[in-house]
């Protein structure tokens, strides 16, 4: 995998989506852990109570709330039950078993919260356990922990990989697809991520396909990247359609006929606005004739017309 290719073309999507009124934008929703009533069960150390009556407020240099009401009656900082998670192998087995039995969605994101902020190897063994559970809210959990660590770990690749090669239902493979974020690997390492990806870029599902034809232009070459977004730029769905304009934007994939599927969606009047816009943003990497450059002028001219009108 080339080292350039670990920069995620959502940043790239993000661009599209600033610049081009309406074109489709991934994004990753992460919601932050919600305020959990106080619980009887559980008693954090007093060093992690805090009762200076400020609970709104996050501490100095952290992205967390000031307090995870994680305690027997008493609000407890987010920091100091992670270093006490991270400096105490009890507590935080203590944690681990919680995520797994607790079945209040509000206290499991919050214990996820905080799991993911401790990390480290028994994080992941636990995480990857768990992954491989046949109970479902036990392979939730193991994978939503999983998705706190770098695909350069061998194992989170080869258990995801795992996930996927064994099927299941669109939603849950689309959860799977989105979890393979980039990252810098030796191209032996790519190759079976890419491959398990250029199968599912022919899923019946369009969803499955949109998201794997994404994924697949920031693990493969560009040019074995090629065909799955030249037949994904010309796919009967929508959604299929969007994700590859902005995966060949982000990806150093060119070749004629990206240009003239992508030349093609920005000057049909049929397309949705934001593809159009979007398909005039990355066709400004390829070289143009003088006939497809004034395509792509008027393409870029209704673009921003419309993008004006939108705002």
């Amino acid at each position: 995998m080339n080292l350039k290719q670990a920069l995620p073309i959502a940043l790239v999507s993000a661009a599209i989506g600033a610049l081009v009124g309406g074109a489709y934008v991934h994004h990753r929703d992460r919601a932050g852990p919600a305020p959990l009533a106080a619980r009887a069960d559980a008693a954090p150390a007093a060093a992690a109570r805090d009762d200076s009556g400020d609970h709104g407020r996050a501490e100095a240099g952290s992205p967390y709330p000031r307090y995870l009401a994680l305690g027997n009656g008493a609000p407890a900082s987010f920091e100091a039950l992670r270093k006490r998670a991270a400096s105490d192998p009890a507590f935080l087995q203590d944690l681990l078993q919680r995520l797994r039995n607790d079945p209040q969605p509000d206290a499991r994101g919050e214990l996820l919260a905080l799991l993911q902020a401790v990390g480290g190897e028994d994080v992941l063994r636990y995480a990857l356990s768990l992954a491989a559970s046949t109970r479902a809210q036990d392979e939730r959990a193991g994978l939503d922990l999983l998705g706190s660590y770098s695909l350069e770990r061998a194992e989170v690749r080869e258990a995801l990989l795992a996930k996927l090669r064994a099927g299941g239902d669109a939603q849950r493979e689309v959860e799977l697809i989105r979890l393979l974020t980039p990252a810098a690997v030796a191209d032996e390492d790519a190759a079976p991520v890419a491959a398990q990806l250029a199968l599912l870029a022919r899923d019946p599902d369009p969803e499955v396909r949109a998201e794997a034809v994404f994924q697949l232009a920031q693990w493969a070459e560009p040019g074995q990247a090629e065909d799955a977004l030249h037949r994904a730029l010309l796919d009967p769905a929508a959604a299929v359609r969007s994700k590859a304009i902005n995966a060949v934007a982000g990806s150093h994939a060119r070749s004629e006929r990206l240009k003239d599927a992508l030349l093609a969606i920005a000057a049909d009047p049929a397309s949705a606005p934001g593809d159009r816009g979007a398909a005039a943003l990355a066709l400004q990497d390829f070289r143009l004739s003088r006939a497809e450059y004034a395509i792509w002028k008027r393409a870029q001219a209704r673009a921003d017309a419309e993008n004006g009108e939108g705002g």
